[in-house]
């Protein structure tokens, strides 16, 4: 396999992986065991013979900006399909994010704020109402393979709602040794590279049978937690740079990171920052070099897979009546303001990569409307003519995806972080605030009004001076504050306002 990226995908090639995922399923050395799939029982109403399918591409912490390095993603996706160049996660980490997807609910509705604790992991989840249930009802074959929420129960049954239930159990960023939901145990081996191969699988089984949506959470680029390390990998802290597959582990030798051009890396000042950060050390640009290199190469793995997986839909004629989504669970810094990680509300962070190719979607399009994982989900319901048997909380973005120009209603999104603390004021809170298109702003809400950060984006596009205590930005923050408390406790269409024009800033 050459170690140059590939920007397409030929016939040929797809036919050679399909020989590789039927060796796996009749196994090959003792790593190998057959692809099986979970069934769970469901009553469902027959599909629209038109129903199309939904395949979504799931990244662990990827940038926005790492797109510009996945060749079949920009070819395949984003020039056959829209990028969205304002897509949010409102609550960047990995459980509140994943649980926001399957239930197109916000964290004060969904029940999960964090990746452990009395309002974090699995264990907060409820999925007897997710896209998967009201999926499946609606007749669809459904499949979640690979990541999950944090500290799923190995003896727990699968969830309610996939036909194939497919994914990692802990320690589930081990990129060589994993297992899967239904047994199958790997050792030495990369865990992007199965994933690719049982996402293909499923196509290739029901492919021209029935209307099917596949979930392919991948592990990369996040942080790797080998199995024999300490800790479960809630946190950076602790891991390694996730390991590159050998077709991949001289790609791109000399990268440097798209955030040391920023001003906000390693911030010379942050005296204004809120209490967490403002003590914080400069980075070592070395370490964070490599970190970077070791992310992107991780990523180029998951590209072959998007290249695999759509040769696939080509070849079984489903391509054409397929919407195809490449997002991330949350965006990752990498140095800005001195922090490297994620589960903070500032830009870099928040931002995600989202594309979407479909049926009616004008190609090589962008769309510059503020949207979010919340409203992913509630707007693949609507395409899919599913009925959500919970309120959700999102605005569907479909207008959008058959005309760009199309803008939502909202004009103020809810952001968000949580914590493990429940003797706090308000438990399981770390972070909250709102977003508009100017503005950020937020607070840690159990420190006190004066904890916490607005940032004029059209002003100060990298969020270095801080202006929650500024005279000039009072009414702003007044109004920001009173959004805030609007949308704290909102469900349903209470989330998707329109609140009007922001006031001035003062002279």
């Amino acid at each position: 396999m050459p170690q140059s990226l590939r920007l397409t995908l030929t016939a040929t090639a797809g036919l050679l992986f399909l020989a590789l995922v039927a060796a796996t399923a009749i196994g090959v050395g003792s790593s190998s065991a057959p692809v099986q799939v979970v069934h769970t029982s469901t009553t469902s109403r027959a599909p629209a013979a038109d129903a199309p399918n939904v395949l979504v591409f799931l990244t662990d912490d990827m940038r926005k900006d790492d797109l510009s390095y996945l060749p079949n993603v920009r070819h395949l996706l984003a020039k056959r399909g829209m990028t969205f160049t304002q897509a949010q996660s409102p609550h960047p980490l990995c459980c509140p994010a994943r649980a926001e997807l399957m239930t197109a609910q916000y964290a004060q509705n969904n029940g999960v704020h964090h990746n452990a604790g009395r309002y974090g992991g699995w264990q907060a989840f409820d999925p007897s109402s997710t896209i998967a249930t009201w999926a499946q009802d609606a007749g669809y074959a459904t499949a979640l393979h690979g990541k999950h929420l944090n500290h799923f129960d190995p003896d727990a049954p699968a969830d309610a709602g996939w036909t194939n239930f497919d994914i990692l159990l802990e320690p589930a960023t081990d990129y060589e040794n994993f297992t899967f939901f239904n047994g199958d145990s790997f050792t030495d081996d990369y865990v992007t590279t199965r994933l690719d191969q049982r996402t293909v699988a499923d196509i290739d089984t029901w492919a021209g049978r029935r209307p099917f949506m596949i979930f392919a959470n991948h592990v990369s680029p996040h942080i790797w937690f080998p199995a024999s390390a300490k800790g479960d990998g809630d946190g950076d802290r602790g891991g390694r740079n996730p390991p590159a597959e050998s077709a991949y582990a001289h790609a791109l030798t000399g990268l440097t990171p798209k955030a040391f051009s920023a001003p906000s890396f390693n911030e010379a000042d942050m005296r204004d920052k809120e209490s967490i950060v403002r003590g914080r050390a400069k980075l070592d640009p070395r370490a964070l070099q490599r970190l970077n290199l070791a992310r992107i190469r991780s990523l180029l793995s998951v590209d072959e897979a998007v290249g695999h997986a759509v040769a696939e839909l080509e070849r079984t004629g489903e391509l054409a009546n397929t919407f195809i989504v490449f997002t991330s669970d949350n965006g990752y810094a990498v140095g800005e303001h001195r922090y490297t990680g994620k589960d903070r509300l500032s830009d870099e962070i928040l931002d995600i990569p989202l594309v979407v190719r479909g049926p009616g979607i004008p190609a090589g399009t962008r769309s510059d409307r503020p949207v979010s994982l919340v409203d992913l989900t509630t707007t693949l319901a609507q395409l899919m003519s599913l009925t959500p048997t919970l309120t959700t909380d999102g605005e569907s973005f479909a207008p959008t995806l058959r005309n760009p120009a199309m803008s939502g209603y909202r004009d103020t999104m809810l952001i968000q972080t949580g914590a493990k603390d429940p003797s706090v004021r308000f438990p399981g809170w770390a972070y909250r605030g709102v977003l508009t298109q100017r503005y950020a702003y937020g607070r840690r809400i159990n420190n006190g009004p004066a904890d916490g950060f607005l940032y004029d984006h059209e002003k100060d596009p990298y969020e270095l001076k801080n202006l929650l205590t500024s005279s000039r930005y009072v009414a702003v923050r007044r109004e920001l504050e009173r959004r805030y408390r609007e949308l704290a406790d909102c469900s349903g269409s209470q989330c998707n306002r329109a609140f009007g024009p922001l006031p001035p800033p003062g002279r």
